[in-house]
């Protein structure tokens, strides 16, 4: 056996550009939407619960805690298949009411400040695989990612 010391890469930042198109198939306005109402009452009992903070809670937080589909987002119903949502989560719906009243409620919410919600360390502007590990990073430690608008590259 020989006493090798395992190969260790250095630290070091990459840039990558990602170019995205989403599809989002017509829907009506969130606020007409006829379970709107089960989003307001799901949002009213996290708050009564005292857990209207964002569940990541770490250095990078910051702006208002907001409510984050985690599953799947309201404007992707239209083209999400209930069956293989239910089957992924071990969930059952009857009809796509059920459905429809399941992705507004805490089984598909999640209390996100606005920075992991929507902005530079968000949920909404990261890949997967970077979001993740922005969720999961040790505190005190650079954020493993973070979203860079092109009017901050200087290009």
């Amino acid at each position: 056996m020989t006493d090798r010391q395992p190969h260790v890469i250095a630290a070091h930042d990459q840039m990558l550009t990602l170019h995205i198109s989403q599809h989002v198939e017509a829907h009506a306005p969130r606020e007409s939407d006829p379970n709107y109402h089960l989003f307001e009452r799901a949002k009213a009992r996290i708050k009564a619960a005292g857990l209207w903070k964002c569940v990541i809670d770490d250095d990078l937080c910051g702006g208002s805690p907001e409510l984050h589909h985690s599953h799947v987002e309201f404007s992707e119903i239209g083209s999400t298949d209930p069956e293989k949502v239910a089957q992924f989560l071990g969930l059952h719906f009857d009809t796509d009411e059920d459905f429809q009243h399941w992705v507004e409620s805490p089984g598909n919410l999640e209390v996100l400040c606005s920075n992991h919600h929507r902005t530079r360390y968000g949920i909404h502007v990261l890949p997967e695989p970077l979001w993740q590990a922005v969720r999961f990073h040790k505190a005190g430690l650079p954020a493993p990612a973070h979203f860079v608008p092109a009017s901050e590259l200087g290009t």
